[in-house]
């Protein structure tokens, strides 16, 4: 969790540069932003109260970096950036660093403790057959 979405760089680069140089342009960018995240400095949170007076942290859209974001590379960079914090916000912010995470790709969530185990044991039932 935390990891910036490479396809949306490679998608954005695709479109701007030739296609021998749009996959290194869209990886140095991908790892430039990678290391923004990291930057413990930057932290475009604002913190809001709601109805009930309970405080509430959401993106800052006028924060600098961010807005140049995405008016130099469009929505979908802008976007995978952001999700991106928020992950890592969501799971690490004191230390901002990527954490790994199971995943269900089928329905695009976290996968459970449940699917974890039943994955497990149908891959050691295939490693057993092949013996």
């Amino acid at each position: 969790m935390g990891e910036v979405d490479e396809k949306a760089f490679k998608n954005a680069c695709n479109l701007r540069f030739p296609p021998e140089e749009a996959e290194i342009k869209a990886l140095e960018l991908c790892s430039l932003w990678q290391e923004k995240l990291k930057n413990p400095q930057w932290y475009p949170v604002k913190v809001t109260t709601d109805d009930k007076g309970n405080p509430q942290e959401i993106l800052n859209e006028d924060d600098e970096l961010l807005r140049n974001l995405k008016d130099e590379w469009g929505d979908e960079i802008y976007d995978a950036v952001t999700t991106a914090f928020h992950e890592m916000n969501e799971y690490n912010p004191s230390g901002r660093y990527v954490v790994p995470e199971l995943w269900n790709y089928k329905e695009n969530r976290k996968a459970t403790l449940k699917e974890v185990i039943n994955y497990i044991f149908k891959q050691l039932k295939t490693l057993k057959r092949k013996r």
